[in-house]
């Protein structure tokens, strides 16, 4: 009898498909050989994504960027409704992901749809919040506590707010499109690079927290680094670094005093400007 029970499963734990298939009692891990699984009279989509695939197989460009999954859906486009559906009806979506093929899987537990792209002549395109922590609950309480900041919003605006707050969505879109690259290192590889804002989600207005011109497109560590305060930059874009990094972690962390940003963009002044006087510890 098949019985597809995840709460017995440890999230953050390693599980391969033969186990998985023993414990729902399928009579091999055939069955749930495909990337998306929907077991019958359930309401579980179940995701296995491998990011680096074996050669034979199809590449398909699915890969984790901090907190979020881009997965790219079935060449068949069996369950793509289904998933895009998802947020509105009772479907849970459940991931489990791998680095490399022929490896375990870790098991992410309930992953939450946050944009995705139909298309018909291509795989879909899906984007999921795979947080494993209290942290998206907390963003949404936020959210509904400034629920009067939105009053003004109709509703595409204000899932756009949303996805933005998350780190994903038109605010990265439009700051890939202003910077194609690292906003200081030139990198162009978007999965090492993350969506910054310059002036905090909290202090700024709706249409801030959209604004291509109140963030920065970074690598992780002058990401976190720019979010802790520990960096900024001036008028001319010119890297200041906070006397609360020893000269030893300044080198370990690879920082270059003489790095710039790349351009600074018409706008940009103003929010970088709040972000010296609010964000920055120069001391």
């Amino acid at each position: 009898m098949i019985d597809v029970n995840l709460d017995q499963l440890e999230i953050g734990k390693n599980y391969d498909r033969p186990h998985l298939a023993e414990l729902w009692g399928y009579k091999g891990f055939q069955a749930i050989s495909r990337g998306v699984v929907t077991p019958a009279n359930s309401n579980f989509i179940i995701l296995f994504v491998t990011k680096e695939k074996q050669q034979a197989l199809t590449q398909y460009r699915d890969f984790i960027d901090g907190d979020v999954l881009f997965w790219e859906g079935e060449e068949g486009h069996r369950t793509d409704l289904r998933i895009a559906r998802s947020s509105s009806s009772i479907d849970a979506i459940h991931l489990f992901y791998r680095e490399r093929h022929h490896s375990p899987f870790v098991y992410y537990g309930e992953i939450h749809l946050i944009n995705y792209r139909v298309n018909t002549t291509r795989p879909s395109e899906f984007e999921f919040s795979v947080r494993r922590d209290s942290g998206i609950a907390d963003i949404f309480d936020e959210i509904e506590s400034r629920e009067s900041d939105y009053s003004s919003l109709d509703k595409t605006e204000k899932d756009a707010v949303v996805k933005s707050r998350i780190g994903q969505g038109i605010f990265r879109d439009r700051l890939i499109d202003l910077w194609k690259a690292c906003s200081v290192t030139d990198i162009e590889n978007l999965v090492l690079l993350r969506a910054s804002h310059i002036k905090p989600w909290k202090d700024s207005t709706n249409s801030e927290r959209l604004s291509q011109y109140n963030g920065l497109l970074l690598i992780p560590n002058l990401d976190h680094l720019f979010d802790s305060g520990l960096i900024s930059f001036n008028d001319t874009g010119e890297l200041l670094i906070s006397n609360k990094l020893s000269a030893m972690e300044v080198d370990k962390l690879g920082l270059d005093k003489n790095s710039k940003l790349r351009k600074i963009p018409v706008g940009i002044k103003k929010n970088l400007r709040y972000h010296r006087e609010n964000v920055f510890k120069s001391t």
